[in-house]
């Protein structure tokens, strides 16, 4: 998705459940929020003429974008509600921090948000937080204590500057932990940035904006000129070896286990042992190799480049990565890359950054503190029967699957069979309790945390797998509105926060919220058999079970998203790139195909709610929810610079793309050929 058994419920202390009275408002959501309203329509639109505009063209008319954000669409609205819920809860664990349990979630989390908060001592600090580092970077001499340093700094900063070794779950083996080794993350770090020319006017803004940055951290200007010049080119070489985002989406391209020999030999200025014992790593006998290009223009820059070049880089990362940490002296610049980037010329306000940053480093403790506040075992138990209708629905529209050959069906049932599903939070909760997290420390108490979640990974090499649910700091922690499917897994999470109106509103009428949450719980399902996720097998193995028959009526179906999506202009002259989005739309075909039959068996089942409300049927009502909950208004910018290199088409495409795909649709509003609507019945993609 963009912005999815049973589980144990483990209790906080007692010191824990006693919350004070909200501070913050928390808001309602209503129809200008996306909750579904027929006011949110534009009953003058013929829905085969203009579907988009018939299902939402009302609050399309009624809402404006506020001018200091980037995008208004239903998340927007359930992340201001969620903001203003984590508000109160963070406040209030500040306020009881000093009292609480040493090591509880309680105390870590009111810990760190009152360290977060004092930007007074924050300005006071300076740069000296981060002096440290900054020094054992500028002690540097040569290659050797380069590749100490690399090793180093995944357990400081979280993330791999130039090239690093990460652990995860074995695509071939998910029973096992493999070591990967992985690219730089970059400072530049918009993907599609790097298509902009060199010497462009976005090129030249955001080159200004990192000088400012080295500016406000102490450089003099001409320094910082040329220091930023050479950032550039160092990271434009590195970004053209890296794997286009289409060809990441070829498993094969980015799992390639090797030898550390043959890694090494690709890489001789790099001693991959020192980065290795850096982090108290033996050698495994594999490791998997994630760019197949890269390392040899590492070589390259190494080979070329004066060592000095390599640390100028990296005290630039450590700056750029701890600067929302060091009070505030650099929000004018992070003001200004906001307008650059997404077209806003607003900051968050500190109330907001501090969820950012407890999500990002202390993501279970303070998920505990929301989930035990926020989310009640009876929404738990709805969402559920929901995963649980729309799951058996899949299985009964695979059985009729008659374009797979016998033995794929078989495999692909098996698969199903086995998908996992979790709801809201996790059964057992990562232990952050060790983690001396101090009211006036922020950056110390970022770095010991970042150290304490390096050495866990690492320290699961050479044992079997063990997951740990509900843990992506940026997908699946239970305060992130998300649900997310794990292909190592075949399994997804559906995250608390996703769980609240207006994605899931369970009093309303079931058409409403099956066609919303329940769509969701289908997408993330069809995930496990999108352009990716059928390379792998039921035990989430990397492995091709499909005959080669079968392969081909599945890319000629897949075929049929991608010439959709490209087809359409986004902004003038400006169209989707089909082949980058085509799992995420064939898991919205899917969800929605599912959650509509879903409803058809629940309304079988349930027949004094099968009734039409305001005039429209249970079907129409279905179709009208799950456009609305795509609609969106959204800066020219962020469509170039965040949708045109994501996987996620914005949600204005969204909305009404996959309905394009449903026989039903086409019933419920009497849509015919010579419709601008209508999609022909051969175009219309029949795999799920």
């Amino acid at each position: 998705m963009q912005r999815l058994t049973s589980l144990a419920f483990l209790y906080l202390s007692a010191s824990a459940c006693v919350l004070a009275a909200d501070k913050v408002p928390v808001p309602e959501i209503g129809p200008d929020q996306l909750s579904f309203s027929v006011s949110n329509m534009d009953p003058s639109v013929d829905p085969g003429a203009d579907f988009y505009r018939y299902a939402a063209g009302g609050w399309l008319d009624r809402v404006e974008r506020p001018a200091d954000r980037v995008s208004i669409d239903t998340f927007d609205f359930m992340g201001r509600r969620l903001t203003a819920q984590m508000q109160n809860l963070m406040a209030d664990a500040g306020d009881k921090a000093a009292t609480a349990k040493q090591g509880s979630p309680l105390q870590q989390v009111g810990a760190f948000y009152n360290s977060y908060m004092d930007t007074a001592a924050l300005d006071e600090k300076g740069m000296t937080p981060i002096e440290p580092e900054l020094a054992r970077i500028d002690a540097i001499t040569g290659m050797d204590d380069l590749a100490t340093y690399l090793g180093r700094y995944i357990t400081v900063a979280g993330e791999v500057a130039l090239v690093g070794f990460v652990p995860s779950t074995d695509q071939a083996d998910t029973t096992k932990m493999a070591l990967f080794l992985v690219e730089g993350s970059l400072i530049f770090n918009q993907e599609n940035l790097y298509d902009a020319p060199s010497g462009s006017e976005l090129d030249l803004a955001l080159r200004a904006n990192l000088r400012q940055v080295l500016e406000t951290a102490g450089y003099d200007e001409a320094r910082a000129v040329a220091v930023v010049d050479m950032i550039a080119d160092l990271e434009r070489e590195l970004h053209s070896a890296s794997l286009t985002p289409v060809e990441a989406m070829n498993p094969a391209n980015s799992y390639q286990p090797k030898s550390l020999n043959e890694l090494q030999a690709e890489i001789p200025s790099l001693d991959f042992g020192r980065m290795l014992a850096a982090v108290d790593v033996s050698p495994p006998e594999t490791i998997v190799l994630t760019q197949p290009r890269y390392l040899s223009a590492l070589e390259k820059m190494l080979k070329n480049r004066p060592i000095g070049d390599i640390k100028d880089y990296l005290k630039v990362k450590v700056i750029n990565h701890f600067k929302r940490y060091l009070g505030t002296r650099f929000d004018a610049t992070a003001q200004e890359w906001n307008k650059i980037v997404y077209g806003i010329d607003r900051l968050p306000p500190r109330s907001e950054l501090v969820q950012s940053a407890l999500q990002s480093n202390l993501g279970h403790p303070v998920s505990r503190l929301y989930v035990e506040r926020h989310f009640t075992e009876d929404t738990k138990a709805k969402a559920r029967d929901m995963v649980e209708r729309v799951h058996q629905t899949f299985q009964n529209r695979m059985q009729t699957r008659d374009w797979l050959a016998p033995e794929t069906k078989k495999a692909a049932l098996g698969k199903l069979e086995k998908l996992s599903y979790k709801i809201g939070y996790p059964e057992t909760w990562i232990d952050y309790s060790s983690v001396d997290i101090r009211a006036d420390d922020l950056v110390g108490n970022i770095m010991r945390l970042t150290a304490f979640d390096a050495g866990r990974s690492y320290s699961k090499l050479g044992k079997p797998a063990v997951s740990e649910d509900f843990s992506d700091s940026r997908t699946t922690l239970p305060v992130i509105i998300n649900a997310g499917y794990s292909m190592s897994k075949n399994g997804f999470e559906v995250p608390a926060a996703i769980l609240q109106p207006a994605a899931f509103e369970a009093d309303k009428d079931a058409a409403t919220y099956f066609c919303r949450i329940g769509a969701v719980l289908g997408h993330e399902m069809t995930h496990g058999f999108d352009s990716r996720g059928r390379l792998y097998d039921a035990k989430g193995n990397l492995k091709d079970w499909w005959k080669p028959e079968d392969a081909a009526a599945f890319e000629k179906e897949a075929e049929k998203l991608i010439e959709q999506a490209s087809a359409y202009e986004v902004l003038p002259g400006l169209k989707l790139n089909g082949a980058l989005s085509v799992g995420e739309n064939m898991a919205d075909v899917g969800g929605i195909n599912f959650a509509y039959e879903a409803l058809q068996d629940y309304l079988a089942e349930h027949p004094d709610e099968n009734v039409s409300i305001d005039g429209l049927s249970p079907a129409q009502r279905c179709f009208i929810s799950w456009t609305q909950f795509w609609a969106m208004k959204v800066t020219d910018q962020a469509i170039r610079s965040v949708f045109m290199s994501n996987a996620h088409p914005p949600g204005f495409y969204r909305a009404t793309a996959a309905l394009k795909h449903v026989d039903a649709f086409y019933e419920a509003f009497d849509i015919g050929e010579g419709d601008k609507e209508w999609l022909k019945p051969e175009r219309r993609v029949r795999a799920w």
